[in-house]
């Protein structure tokens, strides 16, 4: 069985750019304080819970970075090792 396999590299590149782009342009900021000088239970509750939803979404947001770091590096290993293979193929013939 012969499978050839094809990335059209442009077209990753693209989609990995336009990931960075929405990445960087997210605003991931959540109200950590509501209620001002109020003292009822729940304001407090409400704002550790906001705070731990802020965590969570810096968290969330550092993880695609990272994913999309890691698919963009993958994808230059292999163009370079798709021309490197060329090459090699080329040569020998």
């Amino acid at each position: 069985m012969a499978a050839e396999i094809k990335i059209q590299y442009n077209e990753t590149e693209r989609a990995l750019s336009t990931l960075r782009q929405t990445l960087d342009a997210w605003n991931s900021h959540y109200p950590r304080q509501i209620g001002g000088d109020n003292q009822l239970q729940v304001i407090d509750k409400m704002n550790e819970l906001n705070e731990q939803c802020q965590q969570m979404l810096e968290s969330y947001k550092q993880l695609l970075l990272e994913n999309q770091a890691a698919a963009k590096q993958s994808v230059e290993t292999m163009e370079e090792t798709d021309h490197s293979l060329s090459s090699m193929i080329t040569l020998s013939r």
